[in-house]
């Protein structure tokens, strides 16, 4: 999101002290990150964490992520619109949640409804103030000029990321502007419906909803059809669990004997796509392994407390807690462990034939569950590409896009969607972890069918988290039936 110079004053000014401090301390290998993150790293992360440490309301927190700073600079954007699908779309989602069920999933029945996304493309020629024309034919002619400079038969449908109740298209133009320079081609970058207001599985169906758009645009669609060879899924924190999520479900589909949807009276053939790539995916709704707390003092993501609540509660709004009040913004207490709410509780069998995937991550409080994840896929004999930096936050290269680590971050990951796309993607076992602060950039290799902390772990702390956010949520709804308010 763009920062105007006086928001970026007010933040930084009253931090300076504290600023100088940490950048000596650094550069005397005394601060608390010096061992592998160098002063700017540092500095900026801990700005961003005491900045997420201040408590507002959810629906005014949500709010910052939705506001447009304008379009100018080096990018194209057509917004489009998919008008509601049929309900078979919704048939399709909750269907796949039962398949992977154990029939005790509570879930608020998701509804249809049209779902927006905005084409992203390069756009040459100018500099990075040079503000979006004022074009006579309006988006489908923005869309026009985007494609004219389209050099590859790349489509990225993008996820952006925000722990599903933040953010936006309009928050994620610089990275999805990057992938398309990067690649040649195209991004669709999907505008999912935000939780608390829609809770799961509501964003699977705006998901499956934007991946048939491409594959079978409707009347009055600015694209032709595109083929699912050509796409990849992406998607950076919650926006990589939702491309993995929508993964899944197609996966469970087929197994299910689902060959295809109705979409706006087409029979569309549900097939998979190119690749998927994810960048620092948030796979553990629960965020319940060591990882959260161990290599917090290297991210800005407080880990949440023993029992799984965040250490400074929200305070109320209109927005939360919901009513009747959930254990977690994002689901109900009863899917918390549900496959396609939490993928790091499906197993490699669930993931068999996924298609290519890439995974890139730092020494974040989601590393564990990471780690885990990609060893799963791994053992599913999945094509995985998966490289690590020691040092680094969650979402680094998105924060950090031109240091030695993010701007290779960000080149792996588009080389990864160009191979997958052209169908070149190699099985390894090994990946990769960036040795911190080395220049030239060294490496180490990890052996991928042995990364990550035990099943057995993983199993036990997921069961502990969710037992603890099932009894919170039973107290909440039971406080919430006789007072009309549940007091978090």
């Amino acid at each position: 999101m763009d920062i105007s110079p006086w928001t970026l004053a007010k933040l930084l000014i009253p931090q300076i002290p504290r600023i100088l401090k940490l950048a000596i301390y650094n550069r005397l290998g005394l601060s608390p990150c010096a061992d592998k993150q160098d002063p700017r790293t540092e500095i900026v992360v801990s700005i961003i964490k005491s900045t997420l440490t201040g408590k507002k309301p959810l629906s005014v927190i949500q709010q910052a992520g939705l506001k447009d700073p304008g379009i100018k600079g080096q990018l194209w954007i057509a917004t489009a619109c998919c008008p509601a699908p049929d309900n078979e779309i919704r048939d399709a989602v909750i269907r796949s949640v039962k398949e992977l069920g154990d029939g005790t999933e509570q879930y608020d029945l998701p509804t249809t409804t049209d779902v927006e996304g905005e084409w992203t493309g390069h756009r040459s020629g100018v500099d990075k103030k040079t503000p979006r024309p004022n074009l006579a034919g309006g988006e489908k002619e923005h869309y026009a000029n985007l494609t004219k400079e389209v050099t590859s038969p790349v489509t990225i449908l993008y996820f952006h990321g925000g722990a599903y109740f933040l953010m936006d298209p309009i928050s994620h133009r610089a990275v999805t502007s990057a992938l398309a320079k990067k690649t040649g081609g195209r991004c669709f970058s999907v505008r999912y419906r935000l939780a608390p207001q829609t809770p799961f599985p509501g964003q699977l169906v705006d998901a499956l909803t934007a991946y048939l758009y491409l594959l079978a645009p409707p009347e009055g669609a600015f694209h032709e059809p595109v083929q699912a060879k050509n796409i990849v899924f992406s998607g950076d924190s919650a926006g990589g669990h939702l491309s993995f999520g929508l993964v899944l479900l197609i996966l469970t589909l087929q197994r299910a004997g689902v060959t295809s949807i109705k979409f706006h009276g087409k029979e569309v053939p549900l097939e998979l796509p190119a690749g998927v790539a994810g960048n620092s995916p948030w796979v553990d709704v629960l965020r319940s392994l060591p990882s959260v707390t161990t290599n917090a003092k290297y991210d800005y993501l407080d880990p949440p407390s023993p029992t799984g609540l965040p250490l400074k509660p929200l305070p109320e709004d209109e927005i939360w807690p919901t009513k009747p009040p959930r254990a977690e913004i994002f689901c109900r207490a009863s899917t918390l462990t549900h496959p396609l709410c939490s993928p790091l509780a499906a197993m490699p069998e669930h993931w068999k034939g996924a298609p290519p995937v890439f995974i890139c991550l730092g020494n974040e409080g989601l590393e564990d569950e990471i780690t885990v994840f990609a060893r799963r896929l791994y053992q599913a004999g999945v094509k995985l590409e998966f490289v690590g930096y020691e040092g680094q936050p969650h979402c680094f290269a998105m924060i950090f896009p031109t240091t030695a680590a993010g701007s290779d971050c960000m080149n792996r990951w588009a080389a990864f969607v160009k191979r997958a796309v052209g169908g070149v993607a190699e099985r390894t076992d090994t990946g990769r972890w960036w040795k911190a602060k080395s220049n030239p950039m060294q490496w180490r290799e990890v052996k991928l069918g042995e990364m990550g902390v035990s099943d057995d772990m993983v199993k036990s702390r997921m069961d502990e988290m969710k037992a603890y956010g099932t009894e919170r949520e039973e107290n909440w709804r039971r406080e919430y039936e006789k007072t009309g308010r549940a007091r978090l």
